[in-house]
């Protein structure tokens, strides 16, 4: 079996070993870097060598008109994550809408009240934001047309009375060093990001980053591969 994950600057990626534990340890996996969307390899190519593909950012939108979609909020967001090539056709879904909202469940579940902070505007901010809508949690919205940088003051988005998750929804380059509630939770969905690990956990009550995340996200693929009988 092979499968392979498409995006941009990906060296650094953990999904070829996270697959294969999770699959077989005799699968081929392959990171494909694709410095720009007019190099993206097609549909049909990438069929002929693999049973399926995982899709990182900038591209999740990309194949998104070409695929068979049949989750209606999946369909909403406009954005995959992994494909299958399968017997039925070329499949396409979201895994980290079902990983997000996993997670999203269990914060839930510990805190009576909860206030979301999401940072930036693309794929990862619309899925967090359809993940929340749909558990009826509380949000707000703040990128760079709004005024994000690095240095900006997220304290003042710190609501009282409710259990604060700062989201980071933006890419890896975004580095925040900016002022932050101490009682506050930062989620991070980037993972090994060195400047973070090393100053956010002293200024908030928790930082996460985006490990757990991967890891759930990668089981759905995993579970999507197998039901659509790659």
């Amino acid at each position: 079996m092979r499968f392979a994950l498409i995006g941009k600057d990906i060296a650094h990626s953990r999904s070829p070993a996270i697959y294969k534990k999770l699959i077989s340890p005799n699968i081929q996996y392959d990171l494909i870097d694709v410095p720009e969307v007019g190099l993206l390899p097609p549909l049909d190519k990438l069929a002929s060598i693999y049973q399926g593909i995982n899709i990182t950012s900038p591209y999740k939108r990309f194949y998104f008109s070409s695929l068979k979609i049949d989750d209606k909020d999946v369909q909403t967001l406009g954005a995959i994550n992994t494909v299958c090539f399968s017997e039925e056709g070329w499949l396409g879904t979201n895994t980290d809408l079902i990983a997000v909202r996993e997670i999203l469940q269990e914060f839930q579940q510990k805190h009576s009240k909860l206030h979301l902070l999401i940072l930036g505007s693309g794929v990862m901010s619309s899925v967090t934001v359809l993940a929340a809508q749909k558990l009826n949690l509380n949000y707000q919205v703040f990128d760079r047309q709004m005024g994000l940088t690095p240095a900006s003051d997220l304290g003042r988005f710190y609501q009282e009375g409710a259990k604060n998750i700062i989201i980071n929804a933006c890419s890896r380059d975004f580095i925040f060093t900016g002022a932050i509630h101490p009682q506050t939770i930062f989620w991070d969905y980037n993972y090994a990001v060195v400047d973070h690990h090393s100053t956010l956990p002293a200024k908030v009550e928790s930082y996460i980053d985006g490990q757990e995340l991967l890891l759930r996200q990668a089981q759905a693929a995993a579970k999507f591969w197998r039901m659509s009988k790659y």
